[in-house]
Formats: C-alpha cells, structure tokens, sequence
C-alpha cells in the first residue's frame, strides 16, 4: 500500500515502522498520531499481518467460547426462558450465521485497507463525526468488559468454593480486573498462541461435560414439551444472541487488518464464517443443554456449570479455561476497540489506555447487569443496540453502496477542513440524520432493537445520498453562515 501523503517523521533520532513495542509518528498537514506499537491507529500493510488463517480461527474461537454466548440460551430456554428446546436451537443456528455475516461484511474495510474501526468510521461520518460510532462501540464495550471480568470473578469463586469452602467475589473481581490488563499489555501478540491454545482444550472439556451431562442425566422433558412460542420472544432472542456479537461485528476491522491477506477474500471470508459462527452456536447449545438439565436449580449460568459438571475436577477444569476465554474475549472484542477510541480521542498510549478503560468498566456494575433477573440481561442488550444498529447499517451501505474500493486511506487520517471527508464542518448530516431514524424507530421496537434500527439505518443512507441529501446540508450551512450583503 502507497501512503505517499503519509510520511514518517524522525523522532529521538530514529524512525520507526509500526512493528509491535515502536513508535510512529505519521504527519500530514499538522495531523500527528502516536502510536505505541501495533495496536496502534495506522494502517498495517500487507506484509506486517501477524496473523494466518490457522492462527485466526481459533482467536475468534476463543473469543466467542464464553458465558455471555452460553448466558443467552441459558436465559433463553424454559425453564429460565420463553422458548422450548427445539425453538430455542433454531435461534442460536440463526442468530450464529447472522452474525458471521455481520462480521465479514464489516470486516472488509480492515482486511483490504489495513484499517482500524476509528479511521473506517471517518468515510461515512466525517472526520470530527467518527466520534458517534466510537462512543457508540465503546459503552457496550466496557460494559461488557465488566461482565466479562465479573463472570471471571464468579468462576474463581466457584473453583475456591468447590475445592476449598471459601472465597471472596470482590477480590477475584479485582485480581482478574489486573490480569486481564497485564496479559493485554503487550496487544495481540500476547495473546494469538494462547488464544489457540485454549480454543482447542476448552471445546474437548464442555464436549466432554455436555455428553457426560446428556447421557446420565438428559434433558428436562418439561423443556421438550413445553409449548413455547414462534413470536415475538423467538425474534426476541435471536435479536439479543446477535446483540452479544454486534457489537464485535462492528468494529471488526480492528481484527482483521491482522489476518494475512491470502486466496483473495477468501481468508477473510473463512476467518469470520469458520471462527464466530462455530463458536457462537456451540456455546449457545451448550447453554440450552445446561439450561434444560434437570438438576439445575440455578439462575446464574456460571454456578450451573459447575453444579453440572459431571465430578468436581471436570467442573474445575471447565472453570479454568473458561477464565481463559474470557480474557482473550475482553482483549479481542472489549479492550482493543476502547483503546483505539480513546487513542483517535485523547492520543493516549495502548498501555494508558487499558488502564482507563478497565477503570471504566467497575463503574457499569456488571454484578447487576450479569442477571436475568427482571429481564435485565436482554434489556441491556437490547438497549445499548438501539444506536448500533443504525450505525451498523450506515457503515454497510457506505461501503458496500457507494464506496467499496474507491476511498482515500490517507484522508481519512487528515482531520484538515481539506479533508476529503469533511463533509459539514467535519461531520456527515447523512449519516447522522440515518443513525436518528433508524434509532427512534428502534426505539418502537426495543425487543427487536437492531432488528428495525439496522435495515432503517442502511436504507436511509442509501435514499439520502441518493437525493444528495449531503450535498445540500452543505450548502444550506454555508449559506446560512457566510456574511449578510450589504
């Protein structure tokens, strides 16, 4: 890729490439960024990918081999939910496409340009008006960063409970809270082996519990028989088991840029439909199985594995990949999308920027949101994808409508008014007004939330820019602030 706006400046006498611990400094007219190794906002060329295909299936394998997959079939699934056993099996199948889907349409950007989700969002929602979708990406983010380590927390808890009578949930918080930020330290490079590792060893031990589970103990018949529902709460669940991955699927760029680009777009195609959709489902089968066993008497899933576990030591060992899981979940899917949010906004380092964002996500109080009491768990999830959706749609239609391989990488790293991504004072009216619509009509709908918002959201961008609805909003705010005639 030629960047030849885009020149490196020589900093403490050396200059640097990109590569992982280094620093580079990219100027154009006055815009600088910091970066403080591959981590960072610039693009990465093909030839610095650090990941191969065999290396990226298992990282989004253990990314998605987690409670919050499991939590929502177990939720979902009578008697804790309102779908019968085959009823809740076809909306995890549908909800684990839908969101590889997701995935690989959204993922282009990163997989051709090299491009993390902030420099993405500039092409549809200006320079100054990425600020929408980052802060849209980063709240369920940290949310979910923060459930992430309270479900870490309860699984240690129950690991000391189990094999020695005590424990404490707020210390396991707290420690597992500084865990995943030391194991993070170092960004993917970190991560990617262990990552592959425990996908393979943490899919053995649940496929173990699970056939241990339905041979000796089967599934509720109560769950089997029970009449359940083809409506509105069946499209309810498939809308709240993709709401656990949107919010992934949207800032997918910031994973794919690593993937070596080979086979054409077939890597990246592969990458997403053979490493979220396999792993979304197989969790979420998993929790239809624990949620319809008939010893579990419990609401919380984390305790239900264990209580299942077919003897303690399979119950521990589950525990202790399942704690891996969730730290390379928080890493992949939490903790690198905030980070670059809060690099584009305030030029904070990677390692800064793990601190805030891990601060941030105690104050979401993820002990409260983690449960299904009062449906809070769907609420949240549906709630915070009001705004997603749309966005989500705006970005598809930008690309894949209008833009596809015709955009300017390095303007979108100009924050100038030359930018050719200015727009209105660097914002999109289009894609803004599009985010509204589809939102307010969310809004109507908020069981289905990104259900109505997404397809609202892209078919009023496509009918906005069609009309040239942008170029109109500019020239209406450039008359209405240029000076009165004498």
């Amino acid at each position: 890729m030629n960047f030849n706006v885009i020149v490196p400046i020589v900093t403490k006498q050396k200059i640097y490439n990109g590569v992982s611990r280094r620093v580079l400094l990219y100027a154009r007219k006055g815009y600088t960024m910091s970066e403080s190794n591959s981590e960072g906002l610039s693009p990465i060329s093909d030839d610095q990918r650090s990941m191969s295909l065999s290396h990226y299936i298992p990282v989004w394998w253990a990314s998605f081999i987690i409670v919050q997959g499991f939590s929502t079939a177990f939720f979902g699934v009578y008697p804790q939910g309102p779908l019968n056993v085959l009823q809740a099996g076809v909306a995890m199948c549908i909800g684990a496409v839908t969101s590889a889907v997701f995935f690989v349409l959204n993922g282009k950007w990163g997989y051709e340009k090299g491009i993390p989700f902030v420099a993405q969002s500039r092409a549809a929602f200006g320079v100054r008006g990425s600020v929408i979708p980052n802060l849209v990406r980063l709240l369920p983010a940290i949310i979910w960063l923060g459930i992430g380590n309270w479900i870490g927390a309860l699984a240690i808890q129950s690991i000391t409970t189990s094999l020695w009578g005590f424990g404490n949930v707020q210390v396991y918080f707290a420690l597992f809270l500084l865990l995943n930020i030391a194991l993070a330290w170092n960004g993917m490079s970190s991560i990617k082996w262990f990552d592959s590792i425990s996908a393979g060893i943490i899919i053995l031990l649940l496929a173990y519990t699970v056939s241990v589970v339905v041979s000796k103990q089967g599934i509720s018949t109560a769950s089997i028989n029970y009449e359940g529902t083809w409506g509105l709460p069946f499209f309810t669940i498939i809308a709240a088991h993709v709401g656990t991955a949107m919010a992934g699927a949207l800032n997918a760029a910031d994973l794919s840029r690593h993937l070596e680009k080979r086979r054409g777009s077939w890597n990246h195609v592969l990458g997403h439909l053979l490493g979220v959709a396999p792993a979304m489902l197989y969790m979420a089968l998993v929790g239809v199985i624990f949620g319809t066993s008939i010893t579990t008497d419990t609401q919380n899933p984390v305790f239900a594995i264990m209580q299942i576990a077919p003897n303690q030591t399979v119950g521990v060992a589950v525990m202790i990949f399942i704690l891996a899981a969730q730290v390379s979940s928080n890493l992949t899917l939490n903790l690198i999308p905030t980070v670059h949010v809060l690099q584009d906004a305030i030029g904070t380092s990677w390692e800064r920027g793990l601190i805030i964002t891990s601060g941030l996500s105690v104050v979401t109080f993820p002990w409260v949101l983690f449960s299904a009491e009062g449906g809070i768990y769907f609420l949240m999830i549906n709630a915070y994808s009001i705004p997603l959706g749309p966005v989500l749609g705006v970005l598809l239609a930008d690309y894949w409508v209008f833009r596809a391989e015709d955009t300017s990488i390095p303007s979108l790293y100009d924050k100038s008014p030359d930018s050719k991504f200015w727009y209105v004072r660097g914002f999109s009216v289009t894609a803004i007004t599009s985010v509204l619509i589809g939102s307010v009509a969310s809004l109507a709908f908020l069981d289905l939330s990104w259900m109505i918002g997404l397809p609202i959201g892209f078919v009023s961008y496509v009918v906005l820019q069609k009309t040239r609805f942008e170029e109109r909003s500019a020239n209406y705010f450039s008359e209405s602030t240029s000076p009165a005639a004498d």
